[in-house]
């Protein structure tokens, strides 16, 4: 995906930009920001019928610049450098 600076690049008012996911599948790439929100944001996220509180995590699509989803607060932290796996890395019993 050509990085076309303007079209990939999250903007304050969406939150703060704490990490980016980026897949590649036969040659073709995906990309995905995760803002943090703040105070400032919550009321767009809302309007758009998200419902978040100030420091929730938003994944926004960072071709179209729309979020897609919440992420859970309550996930466990990564225990390797390649982050948590939902599916391998299952809780203690």
């Amino acid at each position: 995906m050509p990085d076309d600076g303007a079209r990939t690049r999250p903007n304050g008012t969406m939150g703060r930009l704490e990490y980016v996911i980026e897949s590649r599948h036969h040659g073709e790439s995906e990309r995905w920001f995760v803002m943090r929100t703040d105070s400032t944001c919550v009321s767009s996220y809302a309007e758009l019928g998200f419902s978040v509180e100030p420091g929730s995590r938003i994944v926004v699509d960072a071709v179209s610049m729309r979020p897609v989803g919440v992420l859970e607060d309550n996930l466990p932290r990564a225990t390797s450098p390649a982050g948590y796996n939902p599916y391998f890395d299952l809780p203690a019993a």
